[in-house]
């Protein structure tokens, strides 16, 4: 799997390696680093503000998912985020959800082969992404923390 940080305007490199890092970790953690992919992460100012959400996921081809999480976040919160869209990036990738537009032009969405219409909260993938958002950031905070531990001795 390729990760690629696409940054915006005045987004910092010290905001870009933590994004890569991050990334990576996550990747390495969900069991991803295998797949043929190239995750594209957008890190944008706004990034849909009207609908309150902090980041969101898509499969933009057979091999590529873009992922944009808003550079206006905190620390906490980026990281939380990259973690949610991570994980819908596993769902894309071990073929478990998909979209696909209707002929109406709004979107199906399909968990293990089966369609659903079931409010946000209620989504399977999104119940997976939420449950498992903490647990990935709290494996990276204890990651940092082994590391400096290993680093002062």
């Amino acid at each position: 799997m390729e990760i690629e940080i696409l940054a915006h305007g005045n987004t910092s490199q010290a905001r870009i390696d933590l994004l890569k890092n991050a990334a990576a970790f996550y990747a390495d953690y969900l069991n991803l680093t295998d797949f043929k992919y190239k995750v594209l992460i957008h890190s944008a100012p706004n990034i849909r503000r009207s609908e309150k959400i902090n980041g969101f996921c898509s499969k933009i081809s057979n091999n590529e998912i873009i992922i944009a999480i808003d550079s206006a976040l905190q620390l906490p919160r980026t990281l939380l985020t990259l973690a949610h869209e991570m994980v819908h990036a596993k769902q894309y990738m071990r073929g478990q959800y998909r979209h696909e537009w209707a002929r109406n032009g709004k979107v199906k969405s399909f968990w293990l082969g089966k369609q659903y219409t079931v409010k946000y909260i209620k989504r399977p993938w999104e119940v997976e992404a939420f449950r498992r958002q903490s647990e990935l950031t709290i494996a990276l905070m204890e990651a940092i923390i082994q590391k400096k531990k290993k680093s002062k001795n």
